[in-house]
């Protein structure tokens, strides 16, 4: 599947500033993913660390933590990581899709609604 851009807000659960921003959907990450800088700007508290893969095999180790997370008017609490710097840095996951109940159009390059949990 390729991967296209979505507008998202996110922000600090805890209340203030919502940052608008453009993230890459990619449904083979399981979580979401933006700058350091931008989550601790946001006041936004790193809870644990966690060890990735990266898709050409490397592995990584980054911050996690809690993020306000807003696509098409729906929002919710989501585990973001706190990633490296960059154009491409954000990033919206399979976690972040799962709550806020979105599936991926690949042909359309949109997201749609679901109506339905999976259990």
């Amino acid at each position: 599947m390729g991967t296209f851009s979505t507008p998202v807000r996110v922000g600090n659960p805890d209340g203030g500033d919502m940052l608008e921003l453009e993230a890459l959907v990619n449904t083979g990450a399981s979580h979401s993913m933006f700058p350091a800088s931008l989550l601790d700007g946001l006041r936004i508290s790193r809870r644990s660390q966690v060890d990735g893969i990266l898709a050409d095999g490397s592995e990584v180790s980054y911050w996690r933590g809690p993020a306000l997370i807003e696509i098409g008017g729906e929002d919710g609490v989501c585990p973001a990581l706190f990633g490296p710097e960059g154009e491409d840095a954000s990033v919206i996951g399979a976690t972040t899709l799962q709550i806020l109940m979105f599936k991926v159009d690949p042909v359309n390059e949109v997201l749609e609604r679901t109506t339905k949990v999976r259990i």
